[in-house]
């Protein structure tokens, strides 16, 4: 599908139909499906998503991750939609710097949370606040009222004052591969 992912609840594209022939694979695709998705590709200038839940169980062009338990899979889909891990994940582009496209293995890179950590009820309340509410694209992050409250709850995770994160975010948001204009010279 091609809309635009615009809020961190979400649901499936399409349901899946396996072909004749082709059970075994669908069965082996169906135990890898998940609540928590990430992007394999993000578009910088008009995407808005790092991550997003759903009801369903999905798999597809949105990597499924296996985390257990509905309370922590919100929480990290928060996580994963905060500045600094938008800046984990944006470290690792590639050549297209616009268009991101990333493997596993640079998704399983991204930082999260120790399990000890007092701040995991902080993202789950806060997915609870946001996960309704559409979220701007990068460019906008700065005037973006959930994106702040998803990197206030981050600024918890890392114990650090929450105008840092949000310097962070307002750089991000003027950089040239965000706002599609060339760099100042």
């Amino acid at each position: 599908s091609n809309r635009i992912r615009r809020t961190i609840a979400g649901q499936p594209d399409v349901m899946y139909q396996a072909r004749e022939g082709k059970i075994t694979v669908a069965e082996r695709l169906l135990d890898k499906r998940s609540h928590l998705l990430v992007p394999m590709r993000f578009d910088t200038v008009v995407g808005r998503l790092t991550a997003l839940w759903t009801e369903v169980p999905s798999f597809g062009w949105w990597v499924p991750i296996a985390v257990p338990g509905e309370y922590r899979q919100k929480a990290l889909a928060v996580w994963w939609n905060s500045t600094p891990a938008r800046l984990m994940l944006l470290n690792r582009r590639g050549r297209k710097l616009t268009y991101p496209m990333w493997q596993v293995s640079h998704l399983r890179e991204i930082r999260i949370p120790k399990h000890e950590n007092s701040a995991w009820g902080a993202l789950r309340e806060t997915y609870d606040e946001v996960c309704q509410t559409e979220l701007l694209p990068m460019k906008q992050a700065s005037e973006c009222e959930a994106r702040k409250k998803i990197d206030n709850a981050a600024a918890l995770v890392l114990d650090i004052d929450p105008k840092e994160i949000a310097d962070w975010r307002r750089r991000l948001a003027s950089e040239p591969t965000v706002t599609n204009r060339r760099a100042a010279s």
